[in-house]
């Protein structure tokens, strides 16, 4: 009897110490993201379709780490538990939607580098438009889903209490989450993800080592250019695609493999130890994704540094002087970001007119008229002070005829 209470003690003091240091590590991961995804204002456009699914993947890491923290908070940490089942049902819900949004996503990003690689003629089927939606049906596809199957299925909100989310007992016998059945149904989706990513980076990879070897290729610049940026994306993805196998696989395979009426049914205390170990993993593969894309995109690294510049205009420290993120004091490294983006085209093009005011017809038509003929002032007409607009001529005959007049 004795022995059966410490065991049961040292039990729950394993579940709510664990349960705290999964909530620590879920908030690291959220503010991380949250950090990176207010960065992100700072993007220069036009954002690029590799560039946005960066973004949407940042935004589902960050929501993921939002339903972790849920989850240990009002299952664990909230006891005695006086929250109806319905709700935890529901954030596991939507902690699973935004997993596969992130697999989703993370597919997305892989075809796309696919096709603008080996099949770059038919890139201009990947419109911003066809991103965005698939952007939204990464999201909606599988939390509908799954609020169907845990709807449809007997043990899930339709237990007793059904649909009780404003009663203790509500969803009290909630079985759905132990049916080897649905513990299937959500790996096997993320398994055959892995399984296309896999063959998508294999073919990429033997591509470019083929076109490596073409002589042809290898004289132009540009291609030269061109295979060094698809070089560094496919690292970049490949390093993100590298974390997700390992912080989601262990998850799936101890979430399929290790229950009470799965395949392998541990003692309770190793299961106790390998959930915790998995989902640590998965955490930290949240928090791995940030520093990815912070070290490998130079376009989120531009955001932070714009971000940071903006905070210290905002919140001066003493003794450091406020720095004005203006384009003179941009670093080097970003350069030929802020050179290929469209908002420094306004710029340039304004240089470009204080320089050159005859070049890009900024003169006034004031100043233009004293310069010229007075049978030719009457075809400019000047609808600002800062552009001209040329008139049609009048015909011919007329023009002669009004020569002539004025010579006799």
């Amino acid at each position: 009897m004795n022995e059966t209470s410490s065991l049961g003690l040292t039990e729950d003091k394993l579940v709510y110490y664990s349960s705290l240091f999964l909530t620590i590590l879920s908030s690291i991961a959220l503010v991380v993201n949250a950090y990176l995804l207010n960065c992100s204002r700072f993007l220069r456009r036009p954002i690029g379709v590799n560039l946005r699914l960066c973004v949407t993947l940042t935004a589902a890491d960050a929501l993921c780490a939002l339903f972790y923290i849920l989850t240990y908070t009002v299952n664990v940490l909230t006891q005695p538990n006086n929250v109806s089942n319905c709700w935890l049902l529901l954030i596991e819900v939507f902690k699973l939607a935004t997993f596969f949004a992130s697999v989703f996503t993370l597919l997305a990003l892989a075809l796309n580098h696919y096709v603008g690689i080996v099949y770059p003629l038919r890139r201009h089927a990947i419109t911003p438009k066809t991103v965005k939606m698939a952007i939204a049906l990464s999201f909606l596809l599988p939390l509908i889903s799954f609020v169907t199957v845990f709807s449809v299925h007997p043990g899930g909100f339709r237990a007793d209490v059904a649909f009780g989310f404003f009663n203790e007992k509500g969803c009290q016998v909630l079985t759905a989450l132990q049916d080897p059945l649905i513990r299937w149904i959500q790996v096997v989706p993320f398994i055959f993800v892995v399984l296309l990513l896999s063959f998508l980076y294999i073919h990429i990879m033997l591509h470019m080592s083929k076109i490596a070897k073409d002589p042809l290729l290898t004289i132009n610049n540009n291609h030269r250019f061109r295979r060094s940026t698809n070089r560094k994306l496919l690292v970049t993805l490949m390093l993100l695609a590298g974390s997700a196998c390992i912080g989601w696989l262990p998850t799936t395979i101890t979430h399929v493999l290790t229950c009470h009426t799965c395949l392998f049914a541990l003692p309770r205390n190793y299961a106790s130890y390998l959930a915790i170990f998995s989902q640590a993993l998965n955490i930290l593969k949240l928090i791995a994704d940030a520093f990815i894309y912070a070290s490998r995109l130079i376009e989120i690294r531009y955001s932070i540094w714009a971000f940071n510049q903006a905070l210290r205009g905002k919140f001066p420290m003493p003794g450091v002087p406020a720095v004005r993120s203006s384009e003179h004091n941009v670093p080097s490294e970003f350069s030929r970001y802020v050179t290929d983006t469209k908002e420094n085209k306004k710029e340039r093009q304004q240089l470009a007119a204080l320089d050159g005011p005859i070049r890009n017809c900024t003169v006034k038509t004031r100043t233009t008229s004293m310069f010229m003929a007075p049978s030719a002032r009457p075809f400019i007409q000047s609808n600002s002070t800062r552009s001209m607009k040329i008139l049609r001529p009048p015909p011919y005959h007329q023009h002669h005829h009004q020569s002539g007049a004025q010579t006799k």
